[in-house]
C-alpha cells in the first residue's frame, strides 16, 4: 500500500483518533504524577516509534538530502516542539485543563498577527475579526477576566507562541513531506 493510498483510506478515522487523543490528554495529565518534561519525552519517543514502525510498513524512505538542507530548521522546531508540550502539559496542572486548551488554541491568532512580518502575508478583514473574537472569547473562557490562575494561562500562551513559531518554521522547509518532517522533528 502506498502512502498516498494509506492517506486516502484512512482521512476520517486518523482525524477523529487524532481529536480524541489530543482531547483527553488534559484528563489523563491531571492523574499522571509524573514531570511534564518527562511526559512529553515519553510521547515524543512512542510517536517516534510509531512513524518509524508506519514507514518501514508502507516502506517509505525519507529523502536524505532534503533533511540535510533542512536540519538546522528541523532542529530548532523539534526544540521548540518539545517545550510547547512541556508548557501545555505543565499549563494542564497550574489552570483548568479548558483555560490551558483556549490558551494553546491561540496559536492560529499568533500565526495570523505574525504573519504579515515573517511571511509578508496580509490578513483578511475576516482574519483579523476573528482573531480579535478569539482572543476576547480565550480571555473570557481562560478565567483571565477573573479567577484563573496567572500562571497556568501564561503557561498555556507560551506553549501557543512555541506552536505558533513552528508552523512558521515549517513554512520554510522545502522538498519534505510532512509525515518526514513530523518524524525528524
Amino acid at each position: 500500500m502506498t502512502v498516498r493510498a494509506f492517506k486516502e483510506k484512512a482521512s476520517l478515522p486518523a482525524l477523529l483518533l487524532s481529536m480524541t487523543i489530543f482531547g483527553t490528554i488534559g484528563i489523563f495529565r491531571r492523574y499522571i504524577p509524573l514531570p511534564s518534561g518527562l511526559i512529553a519525552l515519553a510521547r515524543g519517543l512512542i510517536g517516534t516509534l510509531f512513524l518509524l514502525l508506519f514507514m518501514l510498513l508502507v516502506r517509505h524512505r525519507p529523502d536524505r538530502a532534503a533533511l540535510r538542507r533542512n536540519l538546522w530548521r528541523l532542529l530548532v522546531s523539534g526544540v521548540f516542539l518539545g517545550a510547547n508540550w512541556i508548557l501545555f502539559l505543565e499549563a494542564q496542572l497550574h489552570t483548568t485543563v479548558a483555560a490551558a486548551t483556549v490558551c494553546y488554541y491561540m496559536a492560529p491568532v499568533i500565526v495570523i498577527l505574525l504573519s504579515p512580518v515573517l511571511l509578508g502575508e496580509k490578513p483578511s478583514k475576516g482574519q483579523l475579526v476573528c482573531s480579535a473574537a478569539a482572543v476576547v472569547g480565550a480571555v473570557l473562557i481562560s478565567g483571565a477576566a477573573g479567577g484563573g490562575s496567572l500562571r497556568g494561562i501564561v503557561l498555556g500562551l507560551a506553549a501557543a507562541a512555541l506552536y505558533a513559531a513552528i508552523v512558521l518554521i515549517n513554512r520554510f522547509i522545502k522538498g519534505m513531506e510532512a509525515l518526514v518532517t513530523t518524524l525528524a522533528q
